[in-house]
């Protein structure tokens, strides 16, 4: 047996062992069908989030995201959290030219937001998401403004992902549920 095949049989069995020892510790997975986000017990806690207006067509924008995946099945009729979002926005331009035009732009997002405990007022989440996406600036004007558009709706979208997932580790980890 050559030294590569020796070396390719002992990666195969410590992957294994790995997988083994992962699945017995308690380890889940952050995405996927088993993941936290996707545990009953989970979207009976998210169904009762309270996500309030907010302000401006962006500020609707990642309400509308925030309850398509937080309420796929809809909305618990009395809530038990609520959810308050704070978002700024910001428009670079990069990529400038010697005639000083901009050939690449970026939208920067930044939400800050706190889950709250209705009944104690307690403050049980309390994070700030960040995200950059780029975009090209071209010489057509209207071309330019849908590709703003796009860049931020994916930074949005990105954003209500990742806030879907912290709050789902949360209460997949939250010991006794206040619901």
């Amino acid at each position: 047996m050559s030294l590569s095949k020796s070396i390719g049989h002992g990666l195969l069995g410590l992957s294994v062992a790995g997988a083994l020892s992962l699945s017995g510790c308690g380890f889940k997975p952050l995405y996927g069908v088993d993941s936290a986000s996707h545990q009953p017990a989970v979207a009976q806690q998210f169904s009762a989030i309270e996500i309030p207006p907010l302000v401006n067509r962006t500020g609707q924008q990642m309400r509308n995201l925030l309850i398509d995946s937080l309420h796929p099945n809809g909305a618990a009729a009395d809530y038990h959290y609520r959810l308050n979002v704070v978002i700024a926005e910001s428009v670079l331009n990069l990529g400038l030219q010697q005639n000083s035009t901009s050939t690449r732009g970026q939208v920067r997002v930044t939400v800050k937001y706190s889950l709250t405990d209705e009944k104690s007022g307690k403050t049980l989440l309390n994070e700030t998401l960040r995200t950059s996406t780029g975009y090209n600036i071209l010489i057509n004007q209207f071309s330019s403004v849908l590709s703003q558009d796009d860049a931020e709706a994916q930074g949005l979208q990105q954003i209500a992902n990742d806030m879907t997932q912290h709050i789902a580790l949360y209460f997949a980890t939250l010991k006794t549920p206040s619901a």
